[in-house]
């Protein structure tokens, strides 16, 4: 039989397992965003058709700032040109977190996205420095007319989802691994939502809505809640997925040790055009009768781009208690402490304007 004290510890421990909390860690709501995220400036690891945009040449062209939302609250603004032809690639932004997480709840308000237009190639993903042994976890994720989501694991190999939890999306790959032989090449393992809501042209026509992604040692899910739904304990910052959140549009976990393949993840919001995905199925989609080529249509018509831009009302990032925390992490770019205005009114985006630089 084992001593009481020993009996005491157990039940505690128990205890602190069924009733943990998760206690908001990391909010990059409204200013903090830009303190919080570091520009990309290096060529598209994805080839893209795409110039990523230093702070200064977004602050320069109204690329990064803020935007009114519905509400007339302020919204993190990320946009692409819409105003020059392109040969060498179209303007647009990569940020980055400077602060990695080791699990995490991470919430996404998203008032508009830049997804359902030919060429464009957005995406609001996780991912490890080094990749793919650290892991990536994509969110939001979709190519040229594509309306609903696509939510992806990648990963170096031994990971295989079952597709035996409970999910409202569809699985369509189960092999997670980038170089998986039965696979086309860095497809990984991907659910697609079956909810035009969740992406693109219907997702901006209904107000956006809320992205939850939970990350544990067992499992990562990923929730979608359209505007108006969400749960209370979102609202209140006080999140409970275990609540009332209902089935998760996807989860992912399997006979394998989750934390053998993601550790130490940055958050990434980032637009870029054509590449690998978008530019490889141009053909074989609807997108084919604007251009020859994506890349012919992206660079020659700037116009068409307009409605591609992120404007994210809240991102906030949660641990549960007892759980491993937060670190940082250097990238390249602009700095932590660097200050970020609205969008300038030449940009692509008229209800942006201009500010003093933030003190």
């Amino acid at each position: 039989m084992l001593p009481t004290h020993c009996l005491l510890l157990l039940v505690s421990a128990l205890f602190q397992t069924t009733f943990a909390t998760y206690q908001l860690v990391q909010d990059y709501t409204g200013d903090a965003f830009w303190q919080g995220f570091e520009f990309f400036t290096e060529a598209d690891p994805t080839d893209g058709l795409v110039q990523f945009q230093s702070l200064e040449q977004a602050n320069a062209t109204g690329l990064a700032g803020f935007i009114e939302s519905g509400n007339s609250s302020l919204a993190v603004y990320m946009g692409v040109d819409t105003k020059q032809v392109a040969p060498e690639g179209r303007a647009s932004i990569r940020v980055s977190s400077t602060q990695t997480f080791q699990h995490a709840l991470v919430i996404a308000d998203i008032a508009h996205m830049p997804g359902g237009v030919c060429g464009s190639w957005p995406a609001f993903w996780m991912v490890g420095a080094n990749w793919p042994n650290n892991g990536e976890i994509d969110i939001v994720e979709g190519v040229n007319d594509q309306i609903t989501n696509s939510m992806t694991l990648h990963t170096n190999e031994g990971v295989v989802v079952s597709n035996t939890s409970d999910f409202s999306g569809e699985l369509f790959t189960a092999n997670c691994d980038i170089n998986a032989p039965d696979q086309p090449a860095n497809a990984g393992c991907s659910i697609g939502d079956n909810s035009n809501l969740t992406f693109g042209t219907d997702f901006n026509a209904a107000g956006g809505g809320v992205y939850a992604t939970e990350w544990t040692s067992e499992s990562i899910k990923i929730w979608f809640f359209p505007r108006g739904s969400s749960p209370d304990d979102i609202a209140s910052s006080t999140p409970d997925p275990e609540a009332d959140w209902g089935t998760p549009n996807s989860v992912f976990q399997g006979s394998f040790d989750m934390d053998d393949h993601f550790n130490n993840l940055s958050i990434i919001f980032d637009t870029t055009f054509c590449g690998q995905w978008a530019g490889a199925i141009w053909n074989t989609t609807s997108c084919a009768s604007l251009a020859p080529t994506c890349e012919d249509y992206v660079a020659n018509n700037p116009q068409d781009f307009t409605d591609v831009f992120w404007a994210i009302n809240t991102l906030q990032v949660f641990q549960d208690n007892g759980q491993e925390g937060s670190s940082m992490t250097n990238f390249t770019g602009a700095g932590g402490s660097t200050k970020v205005r609205r969008s300038h009114p030449a940009g692509p985006r008229s209800g942006a304007r201009v500010l003093p630089m933030y003190s």
